[in-house]
């Protein structure tokens, strides 16, 4: 027998079996997320926006080593070491979360970020009540919210976001109590949290601001239509309870806005960061608003992020299902999403991590929609149950298409040269960077406050001294020269090396960067490393001789014998032999591993050109039949006795082509060579020598 038809009144009238499946629905979807938002969880947080969460956790870092203090350090760029940005709620109560737990601060910062987002969705949950929704009805709404892809990522980042979100959500929830029930209590809670949420990110206040204005229009009306006193009296009231928090949270922001600025423009290094250099940014051009593009990449951002296509689809059927009440609910949380984009075009534009804040309100929204028709006569159950299935199913789909990439592919481990720069220095050091601009990666992992020479201006000694001479003598214990710009800045290199007392050459090496140390650093700094492996870096300098050739022979050159050296080796050690022969036409120098062929470089000499490769056949056959590769190295033998690397590279023409044939070498010196060179072929990783026939060619030492 069919059911008789119900309104959706009548629906609601009481709970049904289907509530509890529901409430099931809601807790697998939750415990799904967890369950995604913890994976991973020791990976680094070199994932996505990597700079922003750096930037959180150097200053949490601080936090945790040198306490609370409202001009809380992020010592990126020399005295005062502050450049106060949001009032630091997130790092404050990760550092202390990290120190009471005893948590690795990476893990503490998304342990905080996650608890944030879980205590975002009882305001929620309460908030929902405006629709007129039933409590078992609500859990739709946020069966959706914890399911959408940009909530299955960024609670785990190392951001303030969900806090923000959190602080902003709870203040909706509060207000919507103090305009309701006129208490005291919820009058304090409703400034505390409006206060909290705007110094945390004033752009996600600004976006709660629209549903906040919707609460306070419905309050107005109501008090309006009561009829009880005076029209000031009755509006008065409502009106005031609203204003006093923000207009509370308003100064406050904008009394810390003009304090961190003061701070940032007492730095020469740091002005560009103040508010009223960063507002016009912050806002984009008003034409950006009218540009398809712009609207074109929302779409997607909203597509991918937040709501599927199909998602979205379904909701706008629901919407048409949905009581008036429901809508007017959804569409406040749709012009609320829109707000955030519209006031903060190119925040939006550019950084996906801004939608965490709006993108509650637009999810809600397809929630509320979904949630109102649940019961409308015309949504049977077979209908409602595959769309609220499909719902989830599309929601995963386009979580796959976005963030799901940054759980399969791990994040990279910390740079090594970091690691290094920690060892070789103290822990009151300070870092000296110019080429990376003010990314935090280096200082973060060195965990050493830094000096960096932001925005290219490494042509501005006088700034640089400015900055320095507010900091004690020989504060500066390393220089890091990121980018290949500034590694051959050669003038560079000779002025701060002399600056700053440090040797000319570099002490560790990584693709990206060079680490120099003062010279008497480096004989102590060996020595802390001596023993372990750096995957992504390496340290130029050896106290220790070479690793031993078996059965060495000498071997003593005359320079008529090397027409294609200039200058000409003095002499060899190898164990099968260094001669000269002809290969594809030309004269070369045959020096099977492992070998080493000892060159004196010119007075002046600061320059290495030559071509190294390995014999055809090398890799004339598949493995195991083949070499399976040499390591190539050029080393100087200082007059201080310290073996430097100047170029290295593993040869595996087997299994890479292109390390097939003739290999360019071009070395640059920042300084003349001041020992003999040695020109080093030793067996790859597997130590087998067979097939590892190497040759030198073309040599020019200059």
């Amino acid at each position: 027998m069919n059911e008789p038809a119900r309104s959706p009144a009548t629906a609601r009238a009481g709970s049904r079996p289907g509530d509890w499946i529901l409430l099931w629905v809601f807790l697998a979807a939750a415990g799904g997320a967890l369950w995604m938002l913890t994976e991973r969880w020791d990976a680094s947080i070199l994932d996505r926006y990597e700079f922003r969460q750096l930037q959180t956790a150097l200053s949490a870092f601080w936090m945790q080593r040198a306490g609370f203090q409202f001009d809380y350090l992020t010592p990126l760029f020399g005295p005062p070491w502050s450049i106060p940005m949001e009032f630091p709620t997130y790092q404050a109560i990760v550092a202390t979360v990290a120190s009471l737990g005893g948590l690795p601060l990476e893990q503490a910062g998304r342990l905080v970020g996650v608890l944030f987002f879980a205590a975002t969705l009882p305001a929620l949950y309460d908030l929902l009540g405006v629709a007129g929704l039933t409590p078992s009805r609500r859990l739709l709404a946020l069966t959706l919210v914890v399911t959408s892809p940009i909530y299955l990522f960024y609670p785990r980042t190392f951001m303030i976001e969900t806090t923000a979100l959190c602080l902003a959500v709870w203040f909706l929830c509060a207000l919507r109590r103090t305009l309701e029930t006129r208490g005291l209590g919820w009058l304090i809670a409703a400034v505390l949290l409006a206060l909290l949420a705007a110094l945390t990110k004033i752009t996600t206040f600004a976006v709660y601001a629209v549903p906040g204005a919707a609460l306070t229009l419905v309050a107005l009306g109501r008090a309006h239509r009561s009829g009880a006193g005076a029209a000031w009296q009755r509006l008065g009231a409502p009106a005031w309870r609203a204003l006093l928090p923000v207009a509370v949270a308003l100064v406050a922001t904008a009394a810390w806005v003009a304090h961190g600025d003061a701070i940032k423009h007492s730095n020469p290094y740091t002005g560009f960061l103040a508010s009223t250099e960063l507002s016009r940014w912050n806002y984009g051009p008003l034409a950006l608003r009218a540009e398809p593009s712009f609207w074109q990449h929302i779409g997607e951002n909203i597509t991918r992020h937040l709501l599927s296509e199909g998602a979205l689809a379904i909701a706008l059927v629901c919407a048409a299902l949905a009581t008036p009440r429901a809508r007017w609910t959804a569409l406040v949380g749709l012009i609320g999403f829109l707000a955030g984009p519209l006031i903060f075009a190119n925040l939006y534009h550019v950084h996906d991590y801004y939608y965490a804040a709006n993108a509650l309100l637009l999810v809600a929204a397809a929630g509320v929609a979904l949630a109102s028709a649940w019961d409308h006569p015309h949504f049977p159950a077979a209908a409602r149950w595959t769309a609220l299935g499909a719902i989830l199913a599309l929601q995963y789909y386009a979580f796959d298409r976005g963030y799901h990439y940054y759980y399969w592919k791990a994040a990279p481990p910390p740079p090594d040269l970091a690691a290094i720069a920690r060892e070789a220095t103290p822990p009151d050091g300070v870092l000296l960077v110019s080429g990376d601009d003010w990314n935090p990666l280096l200082p973060y992992y060195a965990q050493r406050r830094a000096v960096m020479v932001a925005g290219g201006r490494d042509d501005e000694p006088r700034v640089l001294e400015d900055v320095l001479g507010r900091l004690p003598t020989d504060s500066i214990k390393a220089m890091l020269l990121v980018g290949d710009d500034v590694r051959r800045n050669r003038e560079l290199v000779r002025a701060r090396a002399a600056r700053f007392g440090l040797a000319p050459q570099p002490f560790a090496s990584s693709d990206t960067a060079d680490l120099y140390l003062p010279a008497d650093a480096i004989a102590p700094a060996l020595e802390r490393l001596r023993g372990r492996h750096f995957a992504s870096a390496r340290v130029l300098l050896a106290s220790a001789p070479a690793p031993s050739i078996p059965d060495a022979k000498e071997q003593e050159f005359r320079a008529d014998e090397f027409p294609m050296a200039a200058p000409a080796p003095s002499r060899a050690r190898s164990q099968f032999g260094v001669t000269v022969g002809d290969l594809d036409g030309r004269r070369v120098i045959f020096a099977h591993a492992a070998s080493e062929i000892y060159f004196q470089p010119p007075p002046g000499a600061t320059r290495i050109a030559a071509i190294v490769g390995l014999a055809p056949s090398a890799s004339a056959k598949p493995p195991p039949e083949a070499s399976d590769g040499v390591t190539v190295e050029i080393v100087e033998l200082q007059a201080d006795g310290l073996r430097r690397s100047l170029w290295r590279r593993e040869l595996a023409p087997a299994t890479r082509p292109s390390d097939r044939g003739p290999q360019e070498i071009d070395f640059a010196s920042a300084v003349p060579f001041s020992g003999q060179l040695v020109f080093r072929v030793d067996p790859g990783p597997a130590g087998n020598f067979a097939y590892d026939q190497a040759y030198w060619a073309r040599i020019e030492i200059r």
